[in-house]
């Protein structure tokens, strides 16, 4: 007999959907307005973008590996991708459709015709749109569901994530998003009792969040920290995912997949099965001059400077922390952990970086303490709710007003208080500098 839903369960998954939909909707509108001018230069155009996405059309498309569109030259005969093919292995079921399309309506078959232009603006949009439904339910499990339903919505608006998913959709920033809400959600799974789904999804995200980005390997604390504070502590956690050895094996299999592809590249162009593309470039950490401070509150892409709404859960983090409410100490160690590192980097603004484009990956778990707040907003008194109303959708107009005027060259040395100050004055003022 077939189990009838609960009225509650149909309107959790309505909720979800609905999430999905107008996140999804809504990045792939600002993808278009910003870059549907000219499909054919989007991807080409792309700068690192182009370093994620280059994989797809360099192997499956003109079959050349040793030098192509976006790589550093080691060699007179070729040259390494600094970026690993995490983003493309995200991509590729997109890719496909869009080369589909390009035979269908005889566009060149390049890889940079308008459908693949289309294709992974979509490809985008559908990852963040899946993000925010899984950092809505990671905020629902530790609040209630108007509170994490308005604070993955406020997150969205009214940071950088929305830059990444719009202005420049490419860039790795949604991709590492989504992975590691899923990763964070499905351990949380792993831990309660899991489905088949949730021990493969686990294994595959893990690998995968890890092979985009290596500084997200930090994330990996939040499901271990999770079951060591569970009643079956860590062996419960590993007990669980062994009931599922099927899940459990495919998923180790779809891990190792792209790891090894990205393992036989590096020993083709450096004779090693592991090579930084960075380090060959000479680019490096410099752990004597850390500068959290720059990283946080400078005009140089601070993180705090540019999305000044995360100033309220990294707030919470501390006081949740102290109250020892799970998992406020886990994300605030995550999150100092990728501040520190960050900020050895020799280019610790990250280029031409809206905001601190670095952050963005861990928005997912962000979503949890600024749930926590507006849970303790709705019980205060519609003065307070009005006045923080004021205060997020002067975020909300930040974010987006200032995105829009943004260049590089914000981020170069040069760029200071005064300049930034004059582009926010101008927004507050309603005019354009």
């Amino acid at each position: 007999m077939t189990r009838m839903r609960a009225p509650h369960e149909k309107n959790k998954h309505f909720v979800e959907w609905t999430l999905f939909i107008l996140v999804a909707v809504l990045s792939f509108n600002g993808a278009w307005i910003f870059n549907g001018h000219d499909t054919h230069a989007f991807l080409r155009d792309a700068y690192d973008g182009l370093g994620y996405y280059q994989w797809l059309p360099g192997n499956l498309v003109e079959h050349r590996i040793d030098w192509m569109y976006w790589c550093y030259k080691i060699a007179p005969d070729r040259a390494i991708s600094l970026f690993t093919l995490g983003v493309a292995c995200l991509e590729l079921p997109f890719f496909l459709v869009s080369q589909w399309l390009t035979w269908l309506f005889e566009y060149p078959n390049d890889g940079f015709s308008p459908p693949n232009a289309v294709a992974m603006m979509l490809s985008a949009s559908v990852y963040a749109g899946a993000g925010a439904v899984l950092a809505f339910k990671l905020a629902r499990r530790f609040s209630t569901e108007e509170s994490a339903l308005l604070a993955v919505l406020v997150l969205f608006a009214s940071t950088n994530l929305f830059y990444y998913c719009t202005r420049e959709p490419l860039m790795s920033h949604v991709y590492s998003f989504f992975l590691i809400a899923l990763f964070c959600w499905c351990g949380l799974r792993v831990i309660d009792g899991p489905r088949p789904v949730h021990v493969f999804a686990f294994i595959l995200s893990g690998a995968l969040v890890v092979l985009v980005r290596q500084v997200n390997v930090f994330t990996f604390i939040f499901p271990l920290w999770m079951a060591v504070s569970s009643p079956g502590g860590l062996r419960g956690m590993f007990k669980n995912l062994g009931g599922h050895r099927l899940a459990l094996g495919l998923g180790i299999l779809a891990a190792l997949v792209p790891w090894i592809l990205q393992m036989m590249y590096w020993y083709h162009m450096t004779g090693a099965i592991y090579a930084n593309g960075y380090a060959l470039k000479g680019e490096y950490f410099e752990w004597d001059k850390m500068v959290p401070g720059l990283l946080l509150f400078g005009p140089r892409n601070g993180w705090l400077v540019y999305s000044p709404l995360l100033i309220v859960p990294m707030i919470m983090l501390f006081v949740h922390a102290w109250r020892k409410t799970l998992p406020a100490r886990p994300i605030l160690l995550i999150v100092m952990l990728t501040v520190l590192i960050y900020s050895a980097w020799w280019c610790w603004w990250m280029g031409g970086s809206y905001g601190h484009r670095a952050m963005v990956d861990l928005y997912a778990l962000m979503a949890i303490p600024l749930a926590w707040f507006f849970r303790s907003v709705f019980q205060r008194s519609w003065a307070t709710r009005i006045a923080i109303a004021l205060f997020l959708i002067a975020c909300i107009r930040l974010n987006i007003e200032l995105m829009v005027p943004w260049r590089s060259g914000w981020g170069d040395a040069g760029w200071t208080w005064p300049q930034l100050m004059e582009q926010i004055g101008a927004i507050a003022g309603g005019w354009n500098p």
